[in-house]
Parts: C-alpha cells; structure tokens; sequence
C-alpha cells in the first residue's frame, strides 16, 4: 500500500508549486532590484527556503528566469488565442502573436538578453518543461495557412516553423545588439521574408 507522502501525482503537484513560488518570488525581486543586481541567496532567503532547495530546482539564477518566462509566455500565448482566430489570414496571425511577442520584449530587454542567453547554452542539454514553446505556436499557425492554401502545404510543417522561428530569434538578436532598432519592424520584415518564401 503506497502511503500518501509517497504519492508521485503529490510529489510532482509538490515540485510545480515550489517552481512557480521560487520563480515568482525572482520576478518580484528582479522587478524590485533590477535582474543584475540579484542574486540566487537572494532569491532563497525572500523565497524561505533553504539556497540547497533552490539550487535543487534551479541551478542558475538564468533557470530561475527561464522558468518564470516560459510561464508568462504560456499564460501570453493563452490570452492572445481569441485575438489570434479572429484573424482570416496567416500574415495577419502571425503579426498578431509577432506584435504581442514586440511590445513584451521592448518592455524587457534585459529579462530577453539572459533568457536568450541561458537558451543558446543549453541547446542540447534540457528542452524546455512546459509545452509553452512559441515555436509550437508557429507550427499551428503554418499548419492552419498550408490548410487555407495560403502556405505550400508539400513543405513540412516542422521545418518551417523551425525556420520560422530561427528568423524570429534573429530579429530579435540583431534589435538587442543593433541600438534604435524598432522589434516591431524587425519582426514584420522577417515575417514578409518568410511569407514570400514559403507561399503557394
């Protein structure tokens, strides 16, 4: 008979709530003091929680944020679903989920630059927990245009929203180290590049 503490469903209830407390508890305190200047005694000590505990669930103050991210973008991304149908054309879509996607970013630029960063070296080590990814979103959104005839449907899906979304992660790199770029312009121009490659 397994007992109640040994319950998996409980541990792994457990587990989650403990990452979005410790998450939260970094966003306040990134908000409050600056990400920078933040450091992971920091985040354990506000969170009440022993620095061992913290570093068991995450082992960087960049994992920390990556997670906090990744649960803003899901709840984002859920938000913008009414938004995003009511749209009749793939272009119009994507600069749906493109100009949330802008304004977010040019709110948080240095929140986007570490994110970015811990991402890139962890290519090939962890995937991400949550199934949050916007390129999943972009896959939607392709599927749905090679559906309507807008996009060549004997492409794969896959590999166009892979390329898709290395575009977009290039716009957004070139805004964050090119000063007095707009990211909404960035992202239109990525977007019409991939429309004219990839159309009927």
């Amino acid at each position: 008979m397994t007992s109640i503490a040994d319950d998996p469903g409980r541990r792994a209830r457990k587990r989650i709530q403990m990452l979005a407390h410790l998450a939260e508890t970094a966003a306040r305190l990134f908000d409050a003091h600056g990400y920078e200047a933040v450091t992971m005694e920091q985040i354990a000590a506000e969170a009440d929680v022993a620095k061992r505990t913290l570093y068991n669930h995450f082992p960087t103050k960049e994992a920390v944020l990556a997670h906090w991210l990744e649960g803003e973008l899901e709840r984002d991304l859920a938000h913008l679903q009414r938004d995003v149908a009511r749209r009749k054309t793939f272009a119009s879509r994507i600069a749906c989920v493109l100009d949330a996607s802008a304004a977010w970013c040019e709110q948080h630029p240095v929140y986007l630059l570490a994110y970015l960063r811990h991402r890139f070296l962890s290519i090939g080590v962890a995937e991400a927990e949550s199934g949050s990814d916007i390129a999943l979103v972009w896959k939607q959104l392709i599927v749905a245009g090679q559906q309507a005839g807008e996009l060549n449907g004997a492409l794969c899906a896959d590999q166009l929203a892979t390329w898709f979304h290395h575009l977009y992660l290039a716009a957004m790199l070139r805004w964050l180290n090119v000063p007095g770029l707009s990211l909404k312009r960035e992202f239109q121009a990525v977007a019409r590049l991939f429309v004219e490659g990839a159309k009927a």
